[in-house]
């Protein structure tokens, strides 16, 4: 409990400077936002599989075209680093691995494109950059937070997967199907896919959402709160739950990079199916945007332990 405390106040005390800094701004079509994604926040003592995210996001919404029907496009770059560890094989004498998943770093850089579609329609299209290994330096920033909080000593990382870099071109379309007179609920559809060196797979969620809600052309979920016009000042809050199902076809933070022929991915073979559910709370006004999410997923191994979960934090300033 005390660790879970003092990861969520470093990360308040980080953020909350931001809200302070910046001046009275009319035109808000800029946002920078910060994402910790840990399984400390479960609260539960766990430490394992993904076990760390970190990214770092630069949004801006571009002009509309007058004889366009899209009434809105936002440009993303994402910076970030994920960390995966394994749970200890005790006898791990009579099996070829020691660690029930792979050890790997995942450091990563995206551009992507949302737009904005009549009739509550969302089309995203992202490229993606990363790479794994010793490279992406997930062992040197796991051991830092595990003495910055004065945790156990991370050991494992001597069977982490080779280097390999790679990229991924990936697609989502978002979909809102019902939305009550009362603005209040409302229930979508999203369907994505990726495609590339590090991970290849396709999955359909169906999001609920209950609150003060917008339109999806409006709303923080879609990120189509950025816009060229006058900031809207309304807030926007809601409670979100969003069960999704995918097939996984290739996952390089399990296997090793694609045609490596990594001989620590050899030894593990991935789930091709994952079902997944996500629930959370968001707030926002025409200034910042923050809320929490947990995540609760089946095995992304046929050798792992234990099903897959974590918790998000995430903060967003608009200028």
């Amino acid at each position: 409990m005390s660790v879970a405390l003092r990861f969520l106040g470093l990360f308040w005390a980080v953020i909350f400077p931001c809200f302070f800094v910046f001046g009275q701004v009319k035109f808000r079509n800029q946002e920078i936002a910060i994402q910790n994604d840990n399984d400390v926040y479960l609260l539960t003592g766990q430490d394992r599989y993904y076990t760390n995210g970190i990214n770092i996001n630069y949004r801006i919404a571009l002009p509309g075209k007058p004889d366009s029907q899209t009434s809105n496009t936002v440009l993303d770059f994402e910076i970030g680093q994920r960390i995966y560890n394994g749970i200890s094989i005790i006898d791990y004498r009579r099996q070829e691995k020691k660690y029930d998943r792979p050890f790997a770093g995942y450091l990563y850089f995206s551009a992507g494109v949302t737009r904005f579609l009549p009739h509550d329609q969302v089309v995203e299209f992202k490229t993606e950059l990363a790479q794994i290994g010793p490279k992406s330096y997930g062992e040197e920033a796991q051991k830092f937070i595990h003495h910055l909080f004065g945790m156990y000593e991370a050991t494992g990382w001597d069977t982490q997967l080779r280097n390999s870099f790679g990229i991924d071109l990936s697609a989502t379309y978002k979909k809102g199907l019902y939305r009550s007179q009362n603005q209040q609920f409302d229930v979508g559809i999203i369907g994505e896919g990726t495609i590339g060196i590090n991970n290849t797979n396709m999955g359909i969620a169906v999001p609920l959402r209950l609150g003060r809600l917008k339109s999806y052309q409006a709303s923080t979920f879609t990120h189509g709160h950025l816009t060229q016009g006058r900031a809207n000042n309304d807030k926007e809050w809601y409670f979100v739950y969003q069960p999704s199902v995918s097939r996984i076809f290739y996952s390089a933070t399990v296997e090793g990079g694609r045609g490596k022929n990594d001989p620590i991915g050899k030894l593990y073979t991935i789930q091709p199916w994952m079902l997944s559910h996500r629930i959370g709370f968001n707030w926002s006004n025409h200034k910042i945007n923050y809320g929490i999410n947990y995540i609760f997923n089946s095995k992304e191994l046929k050798s792992v332990f234990h099903r897959h979960q974590y918790g998000e934090l995430f903060f967003a300033y608009r200028f």
